[in-house]
């Protein structure tokens, strides 16, 4: 361990934080210069500690030191300068709770601790709080989730992207020299070339269980991580030790959460935020406009569009002042979701589904969007080739789909006045298939009167898991119920707008590719082009449902 002074701030490096199972985590201490005890902030991270600070502005230490906190940043276990093996699994919690209750006794702390960082930070903020460590105090997680959007808009599908994600740690445990020449020779350019172009490299591989990357692996990371988030991902005693149910009625710390508008996370997090206050814990949602991979904005600037103030440092600092150093509580509403359209703010005490206040838009044969249930029955096809799944198209402006022989768009006639949306978007549909199983993939978009498109939200749901978590195989052209959640949303339709349900069959690589076998993904060889209908009549009421905000 090292340190220097410089700005009134006290640097230390690579300070050693036992583990309960005697692995030493190691740690970048930041902290005024003045001596005394001060809360502190804990940045828990999976990346390297000692660049982390100035790569993302808006965690700068030198920030929350010059307002009188200490900042904590620590390599997670098995990666950066902290010992032991990677283990998303079992160490998260553990290692966050054990390093709270030792920073909280030492002489620089004053027993208070918050929490803060994004993406896996951010998840790694939830995990310790779940281990209730008593001098936790508040948290602050960014564009992050426990549920990884189970049963939040998609439902069936495995999160094999991830499986990129853990391959990105293996190869830095590989760059920092954490083993032997022979195996650092051999694997190193192997999983570099592996990485590349992934998604068809890898998991479009058949099996998935023999995908190039696991093939003769000596690393329990990759196979741990693909026995659970692939092999086991509707295993609930996977999930539950991977924490992707964790039960956060449970969970007593007040947490500010923070997701950008083009981020996945937004809808969990609001869920996140309403589950806590049910409960009687003072949790906040901010939704702003950043896109994934965006720092937020500095404490000296705006957000993108400039039409709206958040100084995202400053309300971090307000957040935890309250928490912990008793200073009055942060004068912004609980929830707070920005309009993408008219750049404006939205807050409420309150997010409710907005169910009661819900338009219901029928889908009509042929292409139509409209306000009556279809008199007579009507089906549209729409066509799924696992071996050509179309590509995934996230939140945004994008090239509206054309209904084709593997998708079907549905369009409304232009709204006659601004629409404001607000609320959980949701639909059902009426789906037939001659497959033992497929997709159903929708996304709403907004479409303006030279055609431009905007994806507002989207969501999945896999047929043969229509009812929950339990895999119930289709039978051939039987009329099944999907239901099928779009997310939360606060939006802003104008007048002259139309809106359109686009719905598809694959979003790969978000997705992974139904083979339509019904079958176990890891060890599917099968495949079968599925051709599927969508049902509309008063039998069969096929509908997307809108929630409006009162007047």
């Amino acid at each position: 361990m090292n340190a220097y002074g410089q700005n009134g701030m006290l640097c230390e490096f690579n300070v050693e934080t036992p583990m309960r199972d005697g692995v030493v985590l190691r740690g970048d201490l930041y902290r005024p210069a003045e001596q005394g005890k001060v809360p502190l902030l804990l940045w828990r991270t999976i990346f390297r500690k000692n660049t982390l600070g100035r790569a993302f502005g808006q965690y700068d230490p030198a920030y929350f030191t010059q307002h009188g906190y200490a900042v904590f940043i620590q390599d997670a276990r098995g990666l950066g300068e902290s010992d032991g093996e990677f283990d998303r699994f079992t160490a998260d919690g553990k290692d966050g709770y054990d390093t709270i209750e030792w920073l909280a006794k030492q002489p620089y702390c004053n027993g208070n601790i918050g929490m803060i960082g994004n993406y896996y930070a951010g998840y790694l903020q939830l995990m310790a709080a779940a281990e209730q460590p008593p001098h936790l105090k508040a948290i602050c997680p960014f564009q992050t989730s426990v549920s990884i959007n189970r049963d939040c808009d998609n439902r069936g599908f495995l999160f094999y992207s991830h499986v990129g994600w853990c391959m990105s740690r293996q190869l830095n445990r590989l760059r920092d020299g954490r083993y032997d020449k022979e195996t650092t020779d051999k694997y190193l350019p192997l999983l570099t070339e592996y990485i590349r172009d992934y998604p068809t490299r890898q998991l479009l591989h058949r099996p998935l269980s023999e995908m190039p990357v696991l093939k003769d692996t000596p690393f329990p990371l990759l196979k741990n991580y693909y026995r659970h988030l692939v092999a086991g991902y509707d295993d609930f005693a996977l999930i539950h030790k991977e924490g992707r149910d964790m039960d956060l009625s449970t969970m007593r710390v007040p947490a500010f959460y923070v997701s950008g508008w083009y981020d996945s996370s937004r809808n969990p997090l609001v869920e996140h935020c309403r589950t806590q206050r049910k409960n009687g814990v003072d949790s906040r949602v901010l939704v702003a406009p950043w896109k994934p991979g965006d720092a937020p904005a500095r404490a000296d600037s705006a957000l993108e569009t400039g039409e709206i103030d958040v100084d995202i440092q400053r309300e971090m600092v307000e957040w935890f002042d309250h928490w912990l150093l008793g200073k009055k509580a942060p004068a912004w509403k609980p929830y707070r979701y920005y309009d993408i359209v008219t750049r404006t703010a939205w807050e409420n005490d309150d997010w409710t589904d907005g169910q009661n206040d819900a338009r219901a838009w029928y889908l009509q044969g042929g292409g139509a969007l409209g306000d009556a249930v279809p008199s007579s029955e009507t089906c549209d096809e729409y066509m799924h080739d696992p071996a050509h799944p179309l590509p995934f198209v996230g939140y945004g402006v994008c090239k509206a789909t054309a209904a084709g022989r593997n998708s079907l768009r549905y369009a409304s006639q232009p709204v006659g006045q601004n629409v404001s949306i607000r609320g959980l978007v949701k639909a059902t549909v009426y789906l037939s298939s001659d497959a033992k199983d497929a997709d159903v993939i929708l996304r709403l978009c907004d479409v303006a009167p030279d055609g431009t498109a905007f994806v507002i939200c989207d969501g999945a749901t896999r047929a043969r898991y229509r009812n929950g978590w339990v895999s119930e195989p289709l039978e051939r052209n039987q009329v099944y119920t999907i239901d099928v959640l779009l997310g939360h949303v606060r939006y802003t339709l104008f007048a002259g707008h139309r809106l359109a349900l686009e719905i598809t069959g694959s979003a790969f690589p978000k997705y992974d590719v139904n083979y339509g076998t019904a079958e176990r993904p890891a060890n599917d060889t099968g495949s079968f082009v599925s051709h599927n209908l969508i049902h509309c009549s008063a039998a069969y009421p096929s509908q997307i449902s809108v929630p409006l905000e009162r007047k």
